[in-house]
């Protein structure tokens, strides 16, 4: 095994869990043995709750990256070294799109709030959370909930609806990043936030080159970080507009010692 590389940024569904949620043995031993060698983390878009679960069965000492980049969180204390939100006025102006298309709203206010807000308990809410592990609440005042500025929000909807719908977000908010983290799942977040961008950030508090570090992922939200990374790698159930940027393409994490 390559051991140049010293830092392993492994996006969490759909590339360190199977479809159904769950971990394969055999993904299991590849993480002990990079660990060995290397500082191995989570680059994931989970929330604090969501990612505390596989933090602690994987045994994941080094900061990972939460929220889709927005967060920097230190597995060890459990706080934030490094943490942005959606500014007030803009989190505001997406809630007002989404008024206008059928889409469901999930407001993630903070750190210290394991609540996500939602205007309804529908099934395709109660289905997330399921996977999740996560509790909601249904907002009865918003303006309420909006004053606190949020990490990010999230909205379900019909993939055939959600281009028009991030379309007038980029129109009425174009400070914002606005990324597609699955079909049915458009993410509103900070405005410099991205995977990359947490990537960069760590590797700088952790004194490890970009070249040095190792970034896999399934979705087109992290391309970001695969284009920065040292090797960025592709899951090959991926579309191929990520894989045309990817330096390997892998069908399971068993596959990456051998890229080494």
């Amino acid at each position: 095994m390559n051991t140049n590389y010293k830092l392993f940024a492994l996006d969490v569904d759909g590339t360190l869990l199977e479809r159904d949620g769950t971990l394969a043995p055999s993904t299991r031993e590849v993480l002990v043995r990079l660990s060995r060698h290397s500082r191995v983390t989570l680059a994931t878009g989970r929330s604090v709750s969501a990612a505390s679960p596989w933090i602690d069965t994987l045994g994941i000492t080094t900061p990972a990256i939460l929220y889709h980049g927005a967060v920097v969180y230190d597995t060890l204390t459990k706080r934030a070294l490094h943490e942005e939100h959606v500014p007030g006025d803009l989190a505001r102006k997406a809630f007002a799109v989404a008024r206008d298309f059928p889409v469901q709203p999930q407001i993630y206010r903070s750190l210290d709030d394991p609540l996500v807000y939602v205007m309804e308990v529908t099934p395709q809410i109660e289905a997330f959370f399921a996977r999740e592990g996560l509790s909601g609440k249904v907002i009865e005042n918003e303006k309420e909930v909006l004053a606190v500025e949020p990490i990010k929000m999230l909205f379900i909807g019909d993939p055939a609806e959600l281009p028009y719908f991030e379309d007038e977000l980029r129109r009425v908010a174009p400070e914002l990043t606005i990324m597609r983290s699955e079909k049915k799942y458009v993410e509103v977040l900070p405005p410099r936030a991205s995977k990359g961008n947490a990537l960069a950030w760590l590797c700088e508090y952790l004194d490890v080159p970009l070249e040095r570090t190792v970034a896999v992922g399934d979705q087109m939200i992290d391309l970001s970080m695969i284009e920065r990374a040292g090797l960025g790698v592709a899951m090959a159930h991926s579309g191929p507009e990520l894989q045309a940027h990817a330096d390997a393409v892998i069908s399971q994490m068993s596959e990456l010692e051998a890229l080494l």
